[in-house]
């Protein structure tokens, strides 16, 4: 593949419809009239967590990603545990966005004219959204990524047309107001919770890195991608979220925060509801988009895992027609769906859709201090150590996110503590397991042959 289909991973896997309707209500909630202005500072936070992986695609290149980066930096172990991390991400995010479809249709309904009595509707539905990202990523990856190009250059035209109309309405008063922290509920500390989660649904195209082994010129192209499918993502969101604001009143944010559809209803007052609907049919696009990438990058990690024997090695196979991880595939759906439903089931759509993303944010986070840990570690190895974008920059990423688990988990709740929880128990079962697998010297030292077979290195 080329610079576009993978600039189109990163694209997609921020999910620029879908982020401005659910990721933007969850940092409205904190930054509330100052939304805009934490869109415009998180820019900084994204900048900081792509610095690691982009500095890893210099020199490296695999299909598992931050899993080889910190393989190649702190060992085996340290890799394995970090691509767990990922994958938990990609999979806690993929039924989070099928419940929310299955929501959002749900409330949706009634207003063409169809009434839905039973309350298990989301259930259905949530399902239907898993089918269409596996079948395409099973299809091949030129398959999956033709149509996120597509899909990802329809949402963006969408978002520019409609913030444009917002901001030169009438009806509009444009204001630099909205650039006062103070404005955030809680003042400055709430502002810098907005912040984080701002910079969270922005930082969506380090999905670029796991596509090493299927792009020409990995290491130029993911650099490139990774870059401009990030400029592209955080100049968008700082104009939607400037638009939304202005367009909902920024002395109301707290409505919008606590509004499910937000964005559709913005798009309803200055369009009217046919558009609005049509607005709506785009961010299920969106949706699929997301989980198409999520799926990639879990299906790749899987085959990565699998060739190196520490997972099942039948994930490692690839499909003799369409050259993709199709074991590894199906697997991801379908322990997506199995998420999604136990989450719903235990804990009712609304909270279980929350306990999901709790559970993708403490993936990330944890994913990104092994990538951070082990960047320094790497550059002192190959003897090219700069001590501004190896050693500085990953220690404000660190900050960033240490930051961000306190503000996320604290104080501690019920359910909302359980993501943290499984996740550190995954690391540690998984730690356990690997030290079972890797009992003997050879059988460790086959291990860390098989993770250098899957990359690429360059000096």
């Amino acid at each position: 593949m080329g610079f576009f289909h993978v600039f189109a991973q990163g694209l997609v896997a921020n999910g620029p419809l879908a982020s401005t309707t659910v990721a933007m209500t969850a940092a409205a909630a904190y930054a509330l009239g100052a939304l805009p202005l934490a869109y415009l500072l998180g820019i900084v936070v994204v900048a900081l967590w792509v610095n690691t992986p982009f500095q890893f695609s210099r020199k490296l290149a695999s299909a598992g990603g931050v899993a080889y980066f910190v393989a190649k930096g702190a060992g085996s172990l340290w890799g394995y545990l970090a691509g767990l991390s990922y994958a938990v991400y990609y999979i806690a995010l993929i039924p989070a966005n099928a419940i929310f479809f299955g929501i959002l249709v749900s409330s949706l309904l009634p207003d063409v004219g169809i009434s839905h009595p039973a309350h298990w509707l989301w259930a259905p539905l949530s399902l239907l959204l898993i089918v269409p990202s596996t079948l395409l990523t099973y299809l091949g990856i030129r398959t999956s990524l033709n149509y996120a190009v597509f899909a990802a250059c329809l949402e963006i035209v969408l978002l520019v047309f409609i913030s444009l109309v917002i901001v030169f309405s009438p009806h509009t008063h444009n204001t630099l107001a909205v650039y006062n922290p103070h404005l955030a509920a809680g003042g400055l500390g709430g502002f810098v919770i907005g912040l984080l989660v701002a910079a969270f649904g922005m930082s969506g195209s380090t999905a670029t890195v796991y596509l090493g082994r299927e792009s020409r010129m990995p290491h130029r192209t993911i650099m490139k991608a990774l870059i401009w499918s990030t400029i592209l993502v955080v100049a968008l969101f700082a104009l939607v979220s400037y638009a939304f604001t202005v367009g909902w009143g920024y002395h109301r944010m707290a409505d919008f925060a606590s509004s499910s559809i937000p964005g559709l209803l913005v798009v309803q007052r200055y369009l009217g509801r046919i558009p609005e609907l049509v607005f709506a049919l785009f961010v299920i696009n969106s949706l699929v988009g997301v989980n198409i990438a999520a799926s990639i990058v879990v299906s790749r990690l899987f085959m990565t895992m699998g060739q190196a024997r520490l997972l099942p090695y039948q994930l490692g196979k690839t499909h003799a027609k369409h050259l993709t991880p199709h074991v590894s595939v199906i697997w991801t759906g379908i322990i997506a769906a199995l998420f999604g439903l136990l989450a719903a089931l235990i804990w009712g759509p609304g909270t279980g859709y929350i306990v999901l993303i709790l559970l993708a944010t403490m993936g990330e986070f944890l994913g990104h201090i092994l990538g951070n840990v082990a960047l320094p570690l790497y550059a002192w190895k190959t003897e090219k150590l700069r001590w501004i974008v190896h050693v500085l920059l990953p220690i404000l990423s660190l900050a960033t996110i240490v930051l961000g688990i306190f503000y996320t988990f604290f104080p501690i709740s019920t359910p909302f503590i359980y993501p943290a929880l499984f996740s550190m128990m995954i690391l540690i079962a998984a730690a356990i397991q690997f030290r079972v697998a890797t009992r003997s010297p050879a059988r460790e030292a086959a291990v860390g042959r098989a993770w250098a077979k899957l990359g690429k290195e360059e000096f």
